[in-house]
């Protein structure tokens, strides 16, 4: 039934030949060859097998053993959306292989429990106790940049680019790309601080950019570094402008607000925040 040989699937494992043992199974893979579905498929496969080898586990007579220490090994070191993926893919590896008479099966990757990935869950957020944790431990730059970001939802580009232009201090909102974006009592208290830091008296007459910040890697650095100090599991940036999402979900208890407020095109994304908060206001 098929072209190659049992024993040429074996030779290659034996000699470390991971490309032409791959390029054997490929037409086999899910996806069109060259296509982004076989390539992701063809990637995993690739680690699964140093894996193996640096394990100097068995390929052809892999057991549940063997799988549940593959899973393990992914678990600490990617997110559960790639320990799904990956381990997904070893096992239509596995069908394969015992279609082909190459495992004598079961398949050990077949109904394993693998990490939920729904994308709710794993969500990256700052807690409202973290969030009070960087507010106390920051400078008055810091904090103004936690509050932008918790509070306001600016994205990191958002905050780089952020100019003092505007901060419209008598309607009490930041313009920004087109969205008239709340400034709370701590937002605003916030931005009068660090004006005043900075010379600007008068915040509706200061113009240019609001930070020094030229890229977003130094806006990450300069968060780590806040939680670093406060204490505090650092997060992506988007972690915090997830908080707002939620935050400003649970508020107005409309999705609707939501996207317009983070700048979203589709309610589907508030979809992760809905599912993470309790019951809307009644």
């Amino acid at each position: 039934m098929f072209d190659n040989a049992p024993s040429a699937l074996r030779r290659h494992l034996e000699r470390r030949e991971y490309e032409a043992f791959l390029d054997l199974l490929s037409a086999e893979l899910p996806g069109q060859a060259g296509g982004l579905t076989r390539k992701n498929y063809l990637s995993s496969l690739r680690v699964f097998l140093r894996w193996c080898a640096e394990e100097t586990r068995s390929v052809l007579n892999a057991t549940r053993a063997d799988a549940l220490a593959y899973q393990t090994h992914l678990q600490d070191r990617g997110t559960p959306a790639t320990v799904h993926n990956h381990m997904t893919r070893v096992r239509t590896l596995y069908g394969i292989l015992m279609a082909r008479g190459e495992h004598p099966g079961p398949n050990p990757y077949e109904g394993l429990k693998l990490p939920s990935n729904r994308p709710e869950e794993h969500r990256d957020l700052y807690t409202g106790p973290e969030i009070a944790r960087l507010l106390a431990h920051g400078d008055v730059t810091e904090r103004l940049l936690v509050l932008l970001g918790a509070h306001v939802g600016l994205t990191g580009p958002e905050t780089v680019t952020l100019r003092w232009e505007a901060v419209n201090t008598h309607a009490g909102h930041l313009d920004v790309r087109g969205r008239h974006l709340e400034a709370d009592t701590q937002v605003y208290a916030a931005l009068r601080e660090y004006g005043q830091e900075r010379g600007h008296t008068d915040l509706f007459a200061a113009t240019g950019p609001l930070f020094d910040f030229q890229t977003d890697h130094q806006l990450r650095a300069a968060l780590f570094r806040l939680c670093t100090r406060a204490n505090v599991p650092y997060r992506a940036w988007r972690a915090l402008r997830n908080t707002a999402g939620l935050r400003i979900l649970e508020q107005t208890g409309d999705p609707a607000a939501v996207a317009q407020r983070l700048g979203l095109g589709t309610l589907k994304a508030v979809e992760v925040w809905k599912k993470l908060s309790g019951p809307g206001p009644a």
